[in-house]
């Protein structure tokens, strides 16, 4: 397989097309065009922290174009060149993530990393020069890079979000001097995009994100027109930030204490929620409730820039549903799409859906249900489509029954090409409520905060202030299920595995040692004083595990007992490729919206990983779009979780099932803030606390990780550092335990995210919670371990339930 050649496919297939005016594109014939921003010579291939890549000589957006006779004018070309031989043009992270063998990530490690980096100051072009270039050509294309924040770091709202000084000095100068202006977005999240009004000469805007290292060849073949753009969105661009309903409850600004969000904020105690002895204790407060991206803007009627699911071509379609049908896995809904163009493309067909009345629960006014993308259709030429919702789609999450339930009334079914572009279709009539799975209450707010915060409900008070939602607050855990009249306990409704292995010969302190990583546990391991042990020892001064692994390096590996049978897998990261390709970031990726592309990639990236002898490949990271100022969300698929769930599952399959290789999807759950995520010892901060209802985390943010498990079979998981409700991910067993192994059946391991020990997760509460690996560990947290035991914090069997776990994740990829 060349994996370049796929690399450049998921390019053609993602860049979005968000405005074409008087069909300036594409770019047909040998054509003069005056290019102007630093990203044309300094493409940002790649992002930053785990989710970045890191390739030397990758095409340059000027050169590409100009292979395809796209011919930059001579001046500026020159200008832009002299720039890049005197100074960094573009905005590359300075420490390599996918080489971690030369460094550790634990704690202190993001201590040092996790600072802001504000985005390079666009260059001033002379005057003279652009006049000169406007008296050759009247066609300019700007190209704008954005790679700032990153991994423990949220971006900023003022220079940086918005543009810069220099950016729109540099864009309002072009808009005057040239009649035609294409722009191209070449950003790690979303962008302000309202002074797009102001400027009459901007024909054409192009979605390129981060496109990995022949983004610059796929952008030239679609500037030219040799391939017809087909992605869309996959998240809502809101005509201003404060549109985003989470804008007043994300903090982004670590330089400036006085602004994080904390409990206090809220009317709430820290105390009370076990946030104790820290200078701050930050929460993020997800009011928007179960209105994430689309299902807020759609419902409550808000005026958009660009939709979610939206994006142009360079020719038409007509999509036509022809039918509907009932089947056992959900509703089939037969689609016709059509070239009604002059050249050919691909279009995707979306369907939503919608509950007409408001009886039982309040639903969005809409959610995507499924989608399709055709084939290359010449003009003329139509294809027809099925695309199946799954019952469980329809159902919402009833805190009061704990149960998923499809409820009784109308649904009606939206077929078209963004959320905003839909058709209303055929009617779906439920005569009662149909009960689809029983679960039990988890993840609910804390007693102390209930009747205290307000969550977005579209039922309004008298006075028209908001009502306050209705949500069960967090009680004693009972493991039981109330199924009719009978109770049965957990394990026995949803045929937990029964762990069956015999850990007799097993020493208290071996267990302990094979519930972490192998290695120090300290910063810059591999590179650093090599004196520090990697494992404990027993009595004779013997280390109690090894490393295994041919290839893998201490705090990546799994520790070894080889005369036990037991052998080390190897993990690597990241969402953005293992070190080889530097492949597209999962914000493009998904904007395909194909899910045999997806499948393709995950099939190249196992190939990768086969090849490199990586076991378990960090990645996807499936945490949604909640804000656009999340340091990450180039990182991650879509605000939508059903879209986010079956792009993962896609590329999941593309790796597991051709390859002996694992995928670990990250980081679970509700992460969807870098600042503090994981709290700083050097501040004597507390982590993030991720407050919302129950409802809301099972709909919208467990969703992807739900699908992960039931669809695409994921044997390695990895928990988040923040809270969720007053609990640590890594220590929470409603999360690792109660929803993921007794409701979804999950049989695999748990880990937490790398750097756990300090702030966050004790080791030993981790295990006790259904956590089993704490990463990168090593003897401090076996230490942790060993401490919970004789506190009684943690049993032998919780040991042997978790290193049973890894056996189970290790036996699928070692002989």
């Amino acid at each position: 397989m060349n994996q370049k050649k796929v690399a450049e496919k998921i390019v053609e297939e993602s860049v979005v097309l968000l405005k074409n005016e008087d069909n300036l594109l594409p770019f047909v014939g040998q054509k003069d065009v005056a290019f102007f921003g630093r990203a044309q010579i300094g493409m940002l291939y790649s992002g930053n922290g785990s989710g970045g890549a890191h390739i030397a000589g990758c095409p340059t957006i000027l050169d590409e174009c100009e292979k395809n006779s796209i011919i930059p004018e001579a001046l500026l070309k020159g200008f832009y060149t002299y720039k890049l031989k005197e100074e960094k043009v573009s905005e590359e992270d300075t420490f390599d993530w996918t080489k971690v063998n030369e460094a550790m990530n634990c704690g202190i490690m993001y201590e040092i990393f996790g600072k802001y980096r504000a985005p390079l100051k666009e260059y001033e072009v002379p005057e003279y020069l652009l006049q000169q270039a406007a008296e050759k050509t009247d066609t300019a294309v700007i190209v704008l890079g954005r790679n700032s924040g990153g991994e423990e770091c949220d971006r900023h709202l003022t220079e940086d979000y918005y543009l810069t000084r220099e950016e729109e000095k540099l864009v309002d100068i072009v808009c005057s001097q040239f009649t035609k202006v294409v722009v191209i977005l070449n950003v790690n999240g979303l962008i302000d995009l309202a002074w797009l009004k102001k400027y009459d000469s901007i024909k054409s805007v192009l979605f390129l994100g981060i496109p990995g290292e022949r983004g610059a060849v796929a952008l030239g073949r679609i500037l030219s027109g040799k391939v017809n753009p087909s992605g869309k969105m996959t998240v809502t661009i809101a005509e201003d930030y404060n549109d985003y309903p989470s804008s007043a409850h994300f903090s982004w600004d670590k330089e400036h204490p006085d602004q994080i969000m904390t409990y206090e904020d809220y009317g709430l105690s820290a105390e009370e929620n076990g946030s104790r002895g820290f200078e701050k204790s930050p929460v993020t407060v997800y009011w928007e409730n179960i209105y994430a991206g689309y299902r807020y803007f759609d419902t409550f009627q808000k005026n958009v820039l660009f939709p979610f699911g939206y994006g142009l071509s360079y020719t038409t379609f007509e999509i036509t549903e022809t039918g509907t049908q009932k089947k056992k896995d959900g509703i089939k809904v037969v689609v016709r799409v059509k070239n009604t163009g002059a050249v050919p493309g691909k279009e995707v067909a979306q369907v939503y859906w919608s509950k007409m009345d408001q009886e039982g629960c309040e639903h969005p006014m809409q959610a995507l249900g499924g989608f399709e993308k055709t084939s290359q259709l010449a003009p003329g030429e139509e294809e027809v489509l099925s695309i199946t919702i799954p019952w469980k789609e329809l159902a919402v999450y009833e805190e009061e029954r704990a149960a998923w339930v499809l409820e009784k009334g109308e649904y009606a079914l939206r077929v078209g090409n963004s959320s905003r572009n839909t058709v209303c279709g055929k009617f779906m009539q439920t005569e009662q409520d149909y009960v689809l799975e029983q679960c039990e209450n988890c993840l609910m707010l804390a007693s102390c905060n209930c009747g205290k915060l307000e969550f977005l409900t579209k039922d309004k008070k008298p006075d028209g202030t908001t009502k306050i939602a209705d949500v069960i607050e967090r009680t004693e855990r009972v493991d039981t299920v109330k199924k009719g009249n009978q109770q049965k306990k957990a394990a026995e409704v949803h045929n937990c595995k029964v762990q069956t292995r015999n850990f007799s010969g097993f020493s208290i302190e071996e267990l302990a040692a094979l519930c972490v990583g192998y290695g120090p546990g300290i910063p810059f391991a591999a590179a650093g004083d090599l004196s520090k042990p990697s494992t404990i020892l027993d009595e004779n001064g013997t280390p109690l595990t090894t490393n295994s692994h041919p290839v893998g390096y201490a705090g990546y590996v799994s520790p070894a007992i080889e005369e036990k049978g037991i052998k080390s897998v190897f993990y690597k990261d990241g969402p953005a490729g293992i070190g080889e390709t530097a492949w597209p970031t999962e914000m493009l990726i998904a904007c395909a919206f194909d899910k045999k592309l997806w499948y393709e990639f995950g099939n190249a990236i196992g190939e990768e990983c086969e090849r490199k002898q990586v076991d378990i490949w960090l990645a996807p990271a499936v945490n949604l779009h909640r804000n656009p100022l999340c340091g990450r969300n180039f990182e991650y698929f879509s605000e939508d979780p059903y879209l986010t769930g079956i792009c993962a599952c896609e590329i999941t399959k593309g790796v597991q099932e051709n390859h002996p290789v694992l995928v670990c999807p990250k980081h679970f759950a509700v992460n969807e803030q870098e600042t503090f995520r994981r709290g700083s010892s050097r501040k004597n901060y507390d982590a993030v606390d991720s407050i919302l209802t129950e409802r809301t985390a099972r709909e919208i943010y467990l969703k992807p990780f739900e699908m992960l498990v039931r669809d695409a079979k994921v044997a390695c998981i990895m928990t988040s550092f923040n809270k969720i409700n007053g609990i640590f991910a890594g220590a929470n067993k409603d999360l690792c335990t109660h929803i993921l192994r007794e409701e979804w059946g999950f049989e695999g391991a748990v880990v937490t995210d790398w750097g756990d020990m300090d702030i966050v997760t004790d080791g030993a509460d981790a295990v006790a919670a259904g956590n089993d690996i704490v990463m990168p560990g090593g003897p401090p947290v076996i230490a942790q371990i060993l401490k919970g035991v004789q506190e009684k914090r943690v049993t032998r069997r919780e040991l042997e339930n978790a290193v049973s776990h890894l056996l189970d994740m290790t036996s699928k990829v070692t002989p």
